[in-house]
């Protein structure tokens, strides 16, 4: 089982361009596969498994959708748009079989992750690293405005290594 976000962050040095320790944490909870946070707000991108009929939806494995944050602690959900969906946030997916699907963030092809259920029988995103296999917990990606897109310059990991149940974090430099 996947430990509370907030234990991933303590005994982290991120210096001034990792994550936030003020950012807010994502309390996991049933549906809920991993989430993703940026530098330039406190929002979150929420990925939560999509049932159809009590089986995984294998058309549309997941929901996407915003948390966002705004004053006195109020906080809506919110549909992404479709630059948002087509650009950045979405997936490809193939499917494997009714419980293993593979799928790549349309921003980023390179790595691959996959829907399975862990060792709880609970579905979860995981990703191999280095011969780790990793269960995701979330993801932290620090970008800087470069005209109409934003670049990104590295993104963090955070999960649980699935053999050793011990915490797993690696920051990746992508620009």
């Amino acid at each position: 089982m996947i430990s509370t976000p907030k234990k991933f962050i303590e005994g982290l040095d991120h210096g001034d361009q990792g994550r936030p320790r003020h950012y807010p944490y994502i309390e996991d909870y049933g549906d809920l596969l991993f989430y993703i946070q940026r530098n330039q707000n406190l929002n979150a991108v929420i990925y939560e498994i999509n049932y159809q009929s009590g089986l995984i939806n294998l058309n549309d494995p997941m929901k996407i959708h915003w948390l966002k944050y705004g004053e006195n602690d109020l906080v809506v959900q919110q549909e992404l748009n479709i630059i948002q969906k087509k650009l950045a946030y979405g997936y490809s997916h193939q499917v494997i079989n009714h419980e293993l699907l593979i799928f790549q963030f349309v921003s980023y092809e390179d790595m691959k992750f996959y829907i399975a259920k862990n060792s709880d029988g609970r579905f979860r995103v995981f990703f191999s690293w280095h011969g780790q296999n990793v269960e995701l917990a979330y993801i932290y990606i620090h970008a800087e405005d470069m005209g109409v897109f934003p670049q990104v310059k590295f993104a963090e990991f955070f999960g649980t290594i699935s053999s050793t149940k011990e915490l797993f974090y690696k920051k990746l430099k992508l620009g």
